[in-house]
């Protein structure tokens, strides 16, 4: 587990020392609930999928796109409840190449309506981030 104490960079060179290059990296801005369960163990365990950094700031993420660039940034909608989306048109305005997963209540929700307006790659729940996260790592295998 990466606290998140640790300076971001040192971390990022622990983790892809251990994983390899192909490691599918990512940046996950999210409360601290969220990296529990499953997502850990694919965190943790997982070959294919590195965490390269992780916040609950939604300024620090930001800081954090751009120190670390990471493959896929996760962006928890509780990061900014009252503009749970507004990190997405942010990152998308200034880095449009970004690919990033928004994570939601649910697919009919307010927050995922407004992430998908502002260009979100991808809308889950937090239960499907696991599953999200090994597509994108398969896939990224699977490009020459």
């Amino acid at each position: 587990m990466i606290p998140q104490a640790v300076p971001a960079a040192q971390s990022a060179v622990r983790s892809s020392d251990a994983r390899g290059a192909s490691a599918l990296r990512v940046l996950l801005a999210a409360p601290t609930d969220v990296r529990s369960g499953r997502l850990e163990a694919l965190l943790t365990e997982s070959a294919d999928v590195e965490l390269a950094g992780w916040t609950d700031s939604e300024s620090r993420a930001m800081q954090l796109f751009f120190l670390l660039t990471p493959d896929v940034t996760v962006l928890d909608w509780r990061v900014s409840v009252s503009e749970p989306a507004r990190f997405v048109g942010l990152l998308k305005r200034v880095a449009p190449y970004a690919r990033i997963v928004s994570v939601v209540p649910a697919h009919d929700s307010m927050p995922a309506r407004a992430a998908r307006a502002l260009g979100a790659d991808a809308v889950v729940t937090s239960d499907e981030l696991p599953a999200m996260l090994q597509a994108l790592a398969a896939d990224r295998g699977n490009t020459p």
